[in-house]
Formats: C-alpha cells, sequence, structure tokens
C-alpha cells in the first residue's frame, strides 16, 4: 500500500491540473505509455474534481461534494479559502507524520533493443534534436579531422544514417551503417546514395550482435540510448561491439559517445493530482503500470533537489555489466531546500496558467504543488568525448526542463503526491537487472525522512 499524506485540518481538495483537452497519449519516440510525450500541452484552466466537504461562500454559492467546477469559479466564490484547494496543508496537522517513509517502485522497459521499430517522426525527432545530433557532429568532426584511414561502424543508423554520412563527409575512410529495421536499412541506403557516398558507406541490415563486420574498425558510434540509459541495451551491444568490432576497444578516443549516464532527482508532479483523482486511464495514459514519460519541456514537472548521477558506464571499460543484477556504488541522499522549493513555485505560478487569478492565491497554490514529492525524475546524459566539453543533455545542467527527444521517466512512487518540508531528506537507491534477450527490469527505492 501507498502511503498517504497525514490528515490535517485543514480540509482536502483535489484538482484536475487539466481538461481531457489538454493532453494527448502519443506514440513517442522510443516507449510507448506516453503522458504529452511529444505534444504541447494546450492551457487549460483547472477544475476541481473532488472536494471533501459542501463549500459555502458569498450570497447563495454552495458546491456539494464531488461536483466538478472550475478552479476559477471556486476561487471567485471563496475568497480566503484557497489553502485548501489544491494540496493538503500541513500547518496544522491533526495527525503527527511519521519521521521516516520508505517507498518503492519496480518496472520492466516495455521496449527493447532486440524488438523496438520506430516510427519515422520518431527518426525525424532525434534528427533534428538540436542539442544532441549537432554535438555528435561536432565530435565526429574533431574525431576524423586531419586523419584519411579510419574506419567506422554506426550501430543503429537509422533511415537518415545521419551520422554514417557525417563520418564519412569528416574523412572517415569507410563506414559500416548497421540498421535492424529493414525499412529504415532501405531508407538508410537511399539517403546516402543521395549524397554520393555509396562507395564509402555501407548499410548492414540486422541487429549488431547478429551481424558481422567486413574488417574491426578504429571508431565506434552508437547512439542507443534510452531515457533510462540502459533501457535500450547499451550494456549488451557495447560489451559485444569491444570483443567483435573494435580494433582497439580500450582507447576512450575510440568511442562516440565515450560515457553514458542516468541522471535523478527528486520530483513534485502537478498533474500527480489528477491521476490519483481519476485514475491513469482518464489522465490519458495508455496502461494502468509503469513509469510516466514525460516530454522534458514539460514544466509541470519541478525537480526537488539538484540532480545526482545514478548509472554512469564507459564504453571502453573491459567490465561493463553483464547478465544479472547490478546496483550503483553508492546511495543517493537530497534534501529539500527552501530556495529550490521557492523556485519551482515561481515556475508553476507561470506554467499552472493562473490568468485571472489573484497573485496571493495562485502562489498559495503553486507552492502546495511544489511540496508534493510524486516519486523520482530520470533522463539521460551522454558525454561524447574523454575531454567531457561534448555533453549532451536531455534536459538542462540542473535538471531544467529544455527540449529534448529523450523523455523525463517518472515512476510515481505514491498514491496522491506526499508533501514535504524543507529539510526533509529522500535517500535513493536502485538496481537493475540486466539480461541478454529480454527487457531490463529495474527497482528504485526511497527512504524519505523528516526534518
Amino acid at each position: 500500500p501507498h502511503p498517504r499524506p497525514p490528515a490535517a485540518s485543514t480540509v482536502p481538495v483535489w484538482i484536475d491540473m487539466f481538461t481531457s483537452a489538454s493532453v494527448s497519449t502519443l506514440q513517442c519516440s522510443r516507449h510507448n505509455n506516453v503522458l504529452s510525450s511529444h505534444s504541447k500541452v494546450r492551457p487549460a484552466m483547472p477544475r476541481l474534481v473532488r472536494c471533501s466537504r459542501v463549500v459555502s461562500g458569498p450570497g447563495d454559492h454552495k458546491e456539494v461534494l464531488g461536483r466538478n467546477v472550475r478552479r476559477r469559479e471556486m476561487l471567485q466564490m471563496v475568497p480566503g479559502t484557497v489553502g485548501a484547494a489544491l494540496v493538503l496543508s500541513h500547518e496544522t496537522p491533526a495527525v503527527a507524520a511519521p519521521k521516516a517513509v520508505k517507498l518503492s517502485s519496480k518496472w520492466e522497459t516495455e521496449a527493447f533493443a532486440a524488438g523496438t521499430t520506430f516510427e519515422q517522426s520518431a527518426y525525424e525527432s532525434m534528427r533534428d534534436d538540436a542539442a544532441r545530433t549537432p554535438l555528435f557532429e561536432k565530435a565526429l568532426n574533431r574525431r576524423l579531422n586531419g586523419t584519411s584511414n579510419v574506419s567506422v561502424v554506426d550501430v543503429g543508423t537509422g533511415p537518415f544514417a545521419v551520422l554514417a554520412i557525417c563520418a564519412a563527409k569528416a574523412g572517415a575512410r569507410q563506414v559500416y551503417a548497421i540498421e535492424a529495421d529493414p525499412t529504415a536499412a532501405k531508407l538508410a541506403r537511399e539517403a546516402i546514395a543521395r549524397e554520393g557516398l555509396q562507395d564509402r558507406v555501407q548499410v548492414i541490415e540486422g541487429l549488431s550482435t547478429a551481424v558481422d563486420l567486413p574488417e574491426k574498425v578504429d571508431l565506434l558510434v552508437a547512439e542507443v540510448i534510452g531515457s533510462v540509459a540502459t533501457e535500450e541495451g547499451v550494456y549488451r551491444t557495447i560489451r559485444d561491439a569491444q570483443a567483435r568490432f573494435m580494433l582497439n576497444p580500450e582507447d576512450p578516443r575510440n568511442y562516440i559517445p565515450f560515457r553514458v549516464q542516468t541522471l535523478v532527482a527528486p520530483a513534485a508532479y502537478a498533474f500527480h493530482y489528477m491521476i490519483a483523482a481519476e485514475g491513469r486511464k482518464a489522465a490519458g495514459l495508455a496502461s494502468e503500470d509503469g513509469p510516466l514519460r514525460l516530454n522534458c519541456t514539460d514544466k509541470t514537472l519541478a525537480l526537488m533537489d539538484e540532480p545526482q548521477v545514478l548509472e554512469d558506464f564507459r564504453y571502453n571499460d573491459p567490465n561493463l555489466p553483464g547478465p544479472g543484477l547490478w546496483t550503483p556504488p553508492k546511495d543517493l541522499l537530497f534534501t529539500v531546500s527552501s530556495g529550490k522549493l521557492a523556485e519551482n513555485t515561481r515556475m508553476f505560478m507561470v506554467s499552472l496558467g493562473f490568468d485571472g487569478i489573484p497573485v496571493k492565491d495562485a502562489k498559495l497554490v503553486s507552492e502546495g504543488v511544489a511540496k508534493g514529492f510524486s516519486g523520482i525524475a530520470m533522463w539521460p546524459r551522454l558525454i561524447l568525448d574523454e575531454e567531457e566539453d561534448l555533453v549532451v543533455e536531455a534536459r538542462g545542467v540542473r535538471g531544467q526542463a529544455q527540449k529534448s527527444h529523450w523523455q523525463t521517466v517518472l515512476p510515481l512512487m505514491v498514491q496522491t503526491p506526499l508533501p514535504l518540508l524543507v529539510g526533509d531528506t529522500i535517500k535513493v537507491s536502485a538496481s537493475a537487472n540486466f539480461s541478454d534477450d529480454r527487457a531490463p527490469a529495474y527497482q528504485l527505492d526511497a527512504e524519505i525522512r523528516r526534518a
């Protein structure tokens, strides 16, 4: 059972943070079961979906338990009672909060490298990702500049063969572009022919772990990174490539990217309140379980502390994880700070759309949302070079929202957001079960301690 917030003297009222027209469930670039993955959430006035008592205001305004009411109308009817407008107020709790709360979330990645197929729009999203593709091109140009005899393999070249073509133009002698999807492989050959590079770029159709190269190569390019870095089986792909494809597998200069990470941070998610009130299907989610996958531009998600590194793998590591249980070297400790809560409150005051609502009321609601712990947000970082000055960030350096073809993965670790206060700590531990023939399985554990 998920722990619930302790009862409080203030009356709880849930708010649906968007109407049914404001979010869509779409096929995303790497996975299904996505909430507004590649869509722009259209502005919509939040509405009350449940309140725990009859609320009365000036004149003859009365609203009965369970009736849907627009937030604007509610605020106009009941000035001064907005403290109950979104979340439980814990200023005067009727029941003391437990000193420690232990939470856990488990899931298995719903798509895996051995069986993943991508839509054309997903490939376009990856190609057009301004935080990704130009940096890969810069890394290739830097590595190949002034060379004439370097051979390259590009794992997962896609229908546009963007990185394979870039490697050839940067001076590679020969490029082997591996692509598992037959349609994408056909389109890749056409794209290479249009560039006049068919003599130097050879498309090899099949999974990288099931095909052979005509020769061992100097440089491997493999952007097979999921929104949780390892969820597309990168560990298996690189282990195999080290053994079968690489002339010098331990040299970090022979890989782009050189290093991949998964960053994590505790998060408050405004739409969690609607999910709790109406259920995942009503919220537009494709299934009743598994983590949410959110657009990285989504400013209804706020991080409650600075991000930390959970997964950290170097492609040249001769001891990359094999099948079995993997755990990070240490637990991570996060602390809720007044500065972060204030920053998130300001963001929510803008992102939640309080047009026409008094500033003090909007601030009160936003402060409540900012304190509500939903789960541990996860996203990837790719370090392209050994100098670590070419870094692809799915989110900003501090985890701020920005455009990306990756998603922010958010396992909801409580049934309803759990209000936290300044000084509360969240200790995060994790594990993953890797396999060569099935999807990775992940577990996150969080222990919250009150200040």
